[in-house]
C-alpha cells in the first residue's frame, strides 16, 4: 500500500488514498458541528432577568428583620458546570474518534481489503460512526453516549474483519490471538510487561495496475475487473512473497493435481519458503518451511486474474499468451512481463519476470574484484593500445562488470566508442559513442566499425563479441588503439580458445592481449542466520589451511530467517581471475597445453577462480557448498 500523500499511479483504485481522505473531512467538520450544537444548547436556555413574570417578588425588610433566602427553582435538566464541553467528556470522546480514525484506515490500506470496500464497506464504517457520535452529543447521559459510539465503531468493523478475515489465510486473519498479541505487546512493554510476540513473515506493501502502455481508462478498468474476481488476492499475495524474497522471476506450473511455484533468487531456482510459527512451552519459535502446493482451482482463479489484469482472454486461443503489469513497491514501479503456456489438457506454465533495475556500483572493488585484480585492471585500463577480454558464462553478470569496467576508465580526455547489437543495446555510459549493427538495414558488425572509426577514436568497447570479421578488424586495431570486449567463456584460460575460434591469429593474440579475466557470481551467505562449524581434518588439508588458520568455516542455516526469506543467502559477490603478462603471452604464441598455459598465468600472478572462492569460505562471506554449487 503506498505511503501518505503519495500520487497514486493510473489505474490503481485510491481506496487508502480516499479513506485518509473522508477520515480527515470528518475529523475537521465533526467538531465545528459539534460545538455549533453545544452554542445552539447552550443560547436554548432562559437566561436570568429577561422573562418579567420569572422574578421573584420584592419585599421590604423592616428594621431587625433578617432577609429570607429565596428558594431556587426547581431545575427541570442540567449537564453541570462545563456543560458538555467537559474536558473529561471530551477526551473520551476524543479517544473513540481516533481509534475510529486508525481502524477505518488500516482497512483502506490493508492489502487483503475486500474487492467492494470503497462501494459498501467504506461508507457502513464511516457514516455509521458520524451518527452515533452526532447523536451522543445530545444523550444526556455520558456512559450511554459512549456506549452507542463504540457500538457503532466496533461494530460494524468487527462485521468487516470478520468477513474480510474468511477471504484470507489464518496467518493473516486480523481477529486472531497472535494479532492480538502483536498489539498489545508494544503497549505492554512500556508498562514493563514483557509478552513473547508471535514472529512472521511481514509481507510488504504493494500496488498493482494494468500496464503502462494502457490508457488510463483503459487501465482503471482492467484493475476494477480483475479485483473482483476471486483469484486477485491470491495473485496479490504471490507477487508479495516474490518482493519479499527479492526475485528476478517467478514461475507457477499448473497441472491436474494443483499448482507450483518456484522462485529465481540470486540466479538460482528456489521453492516459495513460508515462515511457521510454532509454540514451545512459553516461547514462540520461527521455522521456515517450503510452501505447500496450491490446490487446482487456486491456480486457475490465480491465473484467470492474471490473465484479466492484462486484458488477455480467460480462453487462449492460442499457446502462448504475453502481458504486462506494473507492481509499485516504496514509490518504485516495477515493471513486470507476463508470458503463459497454455497446454489443452488444463495444464500451463506461467513466467512472471520483474524488470528489476541493476543498481551502479562505486568501484571494481564493490563488484567483489579483488584489490590486486582491481589494481591491474585499473593499470591496464590506462595504457594507449592493446586487447582487454572480459569473459563470464550466461547469467554470471558480464553486462554489469563490463560497465562498471568502462565507466572505471578515463572517458574524459580519451574518445571512447562503443559497438553493439540493436537487438541488446547497453544502458546509456556517459561519454560513450553508440555505433550499432544489425536493425532494418541489416547493417553487417563491420560496417559499424568502420563508421566509428571516422571519428579517429582512442578506444573501442564491444560489450558481446561474436562476429568473426569483427574479431578480426578489432584484433589488427588492438596494435594502435585501445580495445576492451566482452566475450563468453567458462574462464580465463578459455578466452583464448575463443578468440582463435573467432579468427584471430595467434601472434596477433599473444601481441596485443593484455589481460584476460573471467567471473563468477556466487551467493552471500545471510549475516543474521549463518552457523559456524568446525571443519573436519581431511577438509582443511584439502583446502590447504590449517586449524589454528581455520579455526571454524561458516555454512547456510537449515532453516532461514527472515531476512532472507528462508533462503539462507543474502545477495551476491563476484569472484575473479585475471590472466596477463610476459609469460602468458609467450605460452600463447608457443601453442602449450592448458596445463601449460595455466602454469604461466599463474607464473604472472594469476589467482583462478577456486582460489578465490576458497578465500571468500574462509573469510566467512560464502560457503564451500554454494562455492561448489557456482563452480560445478
Amino acid at each position: 500500500m503506498m505511503p501518505r500523500g503519495r500520487q497514486t499511479p493510473l489505474g490503481f483504485r485510491p481506496a487508502a488514498a480516499g479513506t485518509r481522505c473522508l477520515l480527515g473531512m470528518v475529523a475537521l467538520v465533526m467538531p465545528a458541528m459539534l460545538l455549533m450544537a453545544a452554542a445552539v444548547a447552550a443560547d436554548a436556555r432562559p437566561a436570568a432577568g429577561v422573562d418579567a413574570a420569572a422574578r421573584p417578588e420584592m419585599t421590604e425588610i423592616q428594621q431587625g428583620e433578617q432577609p429570607q433566602q429565596a428558594s431556587p427553582p426547581d431545575a427541570v435538566f442540567s449537564r453541570g458546570p462545563g456543560g458538555g464541553l467537559g474536558l473529561v467528556r471530551v477526551a473520551v470522546w476524543w479517544l473513540l474518534m481516533l481509534g475510529w480514525i486508525a481502524t477505518t484506515d488500516w482497512a483502506g490500506r490493508d492489502p487483503a481489503r475486500l474487492p467492494d470496500f470503497e462501494r459498501v464497506w467504506l461508507p457502513i464504517l464511516t457514516g455509521s460512526f458520524f451518527v452515533a457520535a452526532v447523536l451522543a452529543w445530545w444523550i444526556p447521559w455520558s456512559a450511554l453516549a459512549y456506549a452507542v459510539m463504540m457500538a457503532a465503531w466496533l461494530g460494524s468493523f468487527v462485521a468487516y474483519a470478520r468477513k474480510r478475515d474468511a477471504a484470507v489465510p489464518p496467518d493473516r486473519r486480523f481477529l486472531s490471538r497472535n494479532q492480538l498479541i502483536t498489539v498489545c505487546a508494544p503497549l505492554l512493554g512500556r508498562l514493563g510487561i514483557n509478552v513473547d510476540r508471535p514472529a512472521g513473515q511481514v509481507l510488504p506493501a504493494i500496488t498493482i495496475a494494468a500496464g503502462a502502455n494502457a490508457a488510463a481508462a483503459d487501465a482503471k478498468a482492467l484493475l476494477d475487473k480483475a479485483q473482483m474476481l476471486p483469484g486477485f488476492a491470491g495473485f496479490r499475495e504471490l507477487m508479495q512473497r516474490g518482493v519479499a524474497a527479492r526475485a528476478q522471476k517467478l514461475l507457477l506450473e499448473i497441472d491436474l493435481q494443483g499448482g507450483k511455484v518456484k522462485q529465481r533468487i540470486d540466479g538460482v531456482w528456489e521453492p516459495v519458503r513460508q515462515m511457521v510459527v510454532k509454540r514451545e512451552r512459553l516461547k514462540l519459535l520461527e521455522e521456515w518451511q517450503d510452501a505447500p502446493a496450491i490446490s487446482k482451482n487456486d491456480a486457475d482463479a490465480v491465473l484467470v486474474a492474471m490473465r484479466s489484469l492484462c486484458g488477455l482472454p480467460e480462453k487462449p486461443g492460442k499457446s502462448r499468451q504475453a502481458g504486462q503489469f506494473v507492481v509499485t513497491v516504496d514509490r518504485k514501479q516495477l515493471p513486470i512481463q507476463l508470458t503463459i503456456d497454455a497446454a489443452g489438457d488444463g495444464s500451463a506454465r506461467t513466467l512472471i519476470e520483474f524488470d528489476v533495475p541493476v543498481q551502479p556500483f562505486p568501484s571494481l572493488a564493490a563488484l567483489g574484484m579483488p584489490e590486486p585484480v582491481a589494481r591491474r585492471m585499473t593499470e591496464t585500463l590506462g595504457l594507449a593500445n592493446g586487447l582487454i577480454v572480459l569473459s563470464a558464462p550466461p547469467g554470471q553478470g558480464l553486462t554489469t562488470t563490463f560497465t562498471q569496467v568502462v565507466q572505471s576508465a578515463d572517458r574524459l580526455t580519451r574518445d571512447f566508442v562503443l559497438l553493439e547489437d540493436v537487438a541488446n543495446p547497453l544502458k546509456e555510459i556517459q561519454n560513450v559513442k553508440p555505433f550499432r549493427w544489425g536493425g532494418k538495414e541489416k547493417v553487417p558488425p563491420v560496417a559499424a566499425l568502420e563508421q566509428a572509426m571516422r571519428g579517429y577514436p582512442t578506444a573501442i568497447v564491444v560489450p558481446d563479441l561474436r562476429d568473426g570479421p569483427l574479431a578480426v578488424e578489432l584484433g589488427t586495431l588492438a596494435s594502435d588503439i585501445l580495445v576492451v570486449v566482452g566475450l563468453q567463456a567458462t574462464d580465463a584460460l578459455d578466452v583464448v580458445d575463443k578468440l582463435r575460434g573467432l579468427g584471430i591469429p595467434r601472434d596477433v593474440l599473444a601481441r596485443v592481449l593484455l589481460a584476460s579475466t573471467a567471473q563468477r557470481l556466487i551467493r552471500r551467505l545471510c549475516p543474521k542466520c549463518a552457523e559456524s562449524y568446525t571443519p573436519a581434518p581431511e577438509l582443511l588439508a584439502r583446502l590447504k589451511r590449517s586449524a589454528e588458520a581455520v579455526p571454524t568455516l561458516k555454512r547456510g542455516s537449515s532453516q532461514g530467517c527472515a531476512a532472507c526469506s528462508g533462503t539462507r543467502y543474502l545477495g551476491r559477490t563476484g569472484l575473479f581471475e585475471l590472466a596477463g603478462g610476459p609469460t602468458f603471452s609467450k605460452a600463447i604464441a608457443a601453442k602449450v597445453d592448458r596445463v601449460t598455459l595455466q602454469k604461466a598465468a599463474a607464473s604472472d600472478g594469476m589467482q583462478r577462480l577456486l582460489d578465490a572462492g576458497v578465500a571468500l569460505s574462509v573469510e566467512g562471506v560464502t560457503s564451500l557448498e554454494e562455492l561448489q554449487r557456482a563452480l560445478k
